[in-house]
């Protein structure tokens, strides 16, 4: 009897138990050590992934009235596609707008302030600094070199690409669940 039941409710347990692993996950990975002055990126960061979170949730209660392998294998194909996409775009923004310092990642603006360190750096000693250096001459400090405006822009950016990919993500690992479920009830029922 137990087994039976189990059976019929296979479906909203493991797409259920997916959403929970989806948002036990967003607290588990480490978040990038974005090391800054801004003590709000963690709590942004965080905020977002539980947005994301409830978002897919709501993809879960779409899957429990739509039963269609179609729409799943679009809503599969669409996710994987446009996740591969954002993530992409995160990468090289990372790169592009954060320096090493000390094992962790700073995140730089893309302003120099007026007494720009580097030009004193490069006047003094005749060249600049490799780029994985630059922090070492600012102490870890972007602010000695960046405006906080441009800093701060950069870090939304940053924040918000890695939303969207925790959103797309969550939602691919939920839409290709669902169609392997889809898939098994279709094929058993082809057989019994």
């Amino acid at each position: 009897m137990f087994v039976s039941k189990l059976k019929e409710v296979w479906k909203e347990v493991t797409l259920l138990s997916t959403w929970i692993a989806a948002l036990a996950g967003a607290f588990i990975i480490p978040l990038p050590s974005w090391y800054a002055t801004d003590d709000h990126s963690s709590f942004l960061v965080k905020f977002g992934i539980f947005v994301a979170t409830a978002l897919a949730g709501f993809l879960i209660l779409y899957s429990l009235k739509n039963k269609k392998t179609r729409v799943w294998m679009g809503l599969s194909v669409s996710f994987i596609l446009i996740l591969i996409g954002v993530y992409t775009a995160y990468y090289f923004t990372r790169e592009a707008k954060t320096l090493p310092y000390q094992e962790k990642d700073i995140v730089i603006g893309n302003e120099f302030i007026a007494n720009n360190p580097f030009k004193a750096f490069e006047a003094s000693h005749g060249f600049l600094p490799a780029r994985n250096e630059k922090m070492m001459i600012l102490l870890g400090d972007p602010e000695k070199a960046w405006t906080k405006a441009s800093i701060t822009a950069n870090r939304v950016q940053l924040i918000v690409l890695l939303f969207l990919c925790y959103l797309f993500s969550a939602g691919f690992i939920i839409s290709f669940c669902n169609l392997i479920l889809l898939y098994r009830e279709k094929y058993t029922q082809k057989v019994a």
